[in-house]
C-alpha cells in the first residue's frame, strides 16, 4: 500500500473521485448485482469506467468484475489473474 500511495503522490496514476451522477450510478450497479455484494467501491469503479469509456480493468477481484456488465452490456476485459484464496 505504501508503494501504491507513493506512486499516486508522484502522479503515476490518476485519482478521479466520483461525481454525484457516478455515485448514483454506482448505487444502481450495487442494487443490480445485489447477490454479489459489490458495494460502493466496486460500483464506483464500474461507474467511472463507463464514464471514461474504459473496458480493460486491472483487478484481482475476478469474482465481481467478471460478472458485471457495462451499461452497453459488454463485459470488462480483466488483465490480472485472481489471487489464490487459499494462500495468505
Amino acid at each position: 500500500m505504501q508503494l501504491f500511495m507513493q506512486d499516486l503522490a508522484r502522479g503515476a496514476f490518476t485519482y478521479a473521485p466520483p461525481t454525484l451522477d457516478q455515485l448514483s450510478r454506482a448505487m444502481e450497479i450495487d442494487r443490480r448485482y445485489e447477490d454479489l455484494g459489490l458495494g460502493l467501491v466496486d460500483g464506483s469503479v464500474v461507474a467511472l469506467a463507463e464514464a471514461l469509456g474504459i473496458r480493460r480493468l486491472a483487478t484481482r477481484d475476478v469474482r465481481h468484475f467478471s460478472a458485471v456488465r457495462l451499461s452497453d452490456g459488454s463485459p470488462f476485459e480483466l488483465v490480472v489473474r485472481p489471487m489464490d484464496p487459499d494462500r495468505s
